[in-house]
């Protein structure tokens, strides 16, 4: 069958369908107008006789005319009533018929010539409506016979070969262009993989140059102080002492970037396991609240926490990531600084922990990249504070791993409120099993 008569048999059957839709419709709008019309007459006869002694119970009956057919007889008809009193009252239909029989005949008349109107024009707007989606099938079936074209018409070997050469010789900058229409979508999937491979490598060669930036500074220290002891340590005990407390500065430095480094590498290959439950928040942050004013006396630590915060998690893994964001606060604020944490429900009924600070701050130019392996916004988040860049690189894939995110807000000289927001407990039960 041809792609116009398949359109015009689909045409014609969405006509024939809104045709006896229409049909039905008015049937049942004149019923139920013929019906309204008879009760009004009805009810209106009876108030008339019996006016405030009308009363619902009436007992009613009507008696059809004798002679005629049925239009006939029902213009002929009485209907008869009795009061409360048993008194009769009969009314002729003949006046109400002959008056609504004009209104009838202008009804009948409308609805003939719409359904007439539907009928001979209805195909025609059914086309109208389905062209949209004959285009649609035409140009997908085009790009069918196109896509069999091509594959029934596999690329030569001299071609292959070319293109093989070209990836070959390409430098890690460059992309593959051959000029061959054919080899278009093929070219356009190799650049996508190279260029993916290229900011891989990237990424991978200032980690691991970041990685060896950290560990060569700890080493010159611990074999500088180890060759002072050497010399001078076996008989000074103040540079005994002095070198000792050093080199156990920086190999205690020195495990805790090894030990970042790893649990990274752990979830970059997905070797990281989740023990996702069921945990109040809540106490959670209180917790951490407590364990950092044991910790640090220096800053002022507060909290504010809604009742019964709940969300889906691991609760080692999420603890970690408050004492993360705990131990940035602190470093980076001022003694005497106030730190505050909240757990308080999201909208969507997710939870949302805060941790406020009122130290230095972030430039608006660093918040993007904070997250960033070994990235440091300022001098002054250097080895002196303790950390090696790698805190918060930690937090985002703990949170991340939850499905949830970070927001961040901070201001030069006023502070910084990190908020971590987790999924509702069913969401994220959702994409657990998925």
């Amino acid at each position: 069958m041809s792609e116009s008569r398949r359109v015009t048999s689909t045409a014609r059957s969405i006509q024939r369908s809104w045709l006896w839709r229409l049909f039905k419709l008015y049937f049942w709008l004149d019923l139920l107008l013929a019906l309204l019309a008879m009760g009004c007459f009805c009810f209106y006869e009876e108030l008339s006789a019996l006016g405030a002694a009308w009363t619902p119970g009436l007992e009613r009956t009507v008696e059809m005319g004798a002679q005629g057919g049925f239009f006939q007889r029902v213009r002929d008809a009485v209907y008869i009533f009795y009061g409360p009193e048993g008194e009769m009252h009969a009314v002729t239909v003949k006046p109400f018929f002959n008056a609504a029989l004009p209104a009838a005949f202008a009804l009948l008349a409308f609805e003939a010539m719409s359904l007439l109107r539907q009928l001979l024009f209805g195909g025609r707007r059914a086309r109208r409506l389905l062209r949209p989606l004959d285009e649609m099938a035409r140009a997908t079936r085009a790009l069918l016979e196109r896509q069999q074209t091509f594959e029934h018409a596999p690329l030569d070997d001299e071609r292959l070969h070319d293109l093989e050469a070209r990836i070959k010789s390409m430098r890690p900058e460059e992309t593959l262009r051959t000029g061959d229409r054919d080899l278009r979508g093929l070219e356009d999937a190799v650049n996508s993989l190279l260029a993916r491979l290229h900011e891989s490598y990237q990424r991978q060669g200032q980690f691991v140059s970041d990685a060896s930036h950290e560990l060569r500074t700890p080493i010159a220290v611990i074999q500088g102080y180890a060759a002072m002891l050497d010399r001078w340590g076996k008989s000074d005990e103040k540079i005994l002492n002095e070198g000792i407390a050093a080199i156990k500065s920086e190999s205690e430095y020195m495990k805790k970037l090894v030990d970042q480094l790893l649990f990274l590498a752990r979830g970059d290959m997905g070797r990281s396991r989740l023990d996702m439950r069921l945990l109040n928040v809540s106490e959670l942050v209180k917790e951490v609240y407590e364990d950092s004013q044991l910790i640090d006396r220096n800053h002022d630590w507060r909290i504010e926490t809604e009742e019964n915060v709940a969300a889906l998690a691991d609760r080692d893994m999420l603890k970690q990531c408050c004492r993360v964001l705990c131990d940035n606060a602190s470093k980076y604020t001022p003694a005497g600084g106030v730190v505050r944490l909240r757990a308080r429900r999201a909208a969507d009924g997710g939870a949302m922990i805060e941790v406020q600070d009122s130290g230095i701050g972030i430039s608006r130019e660093d918040i993007s990249r904070v997250f960033d392996r070994f990235y440091r916004s300022d001098p002054a988040r250097g080895r002196n504070s303790g950390g090696a860049g790698l805190g918060l690189s930690i937090a985002r894939w703990i949170v991340e791993s939850h499905g949830g995110h970070f927001e961040v807000l901070s201001r030069e000289g006023i502070g910084t409120r990190f908020t971590v927001v987790l999924p509702p407990p069913r969401a994220a039960a959702g994409a657990e099993r998925a």
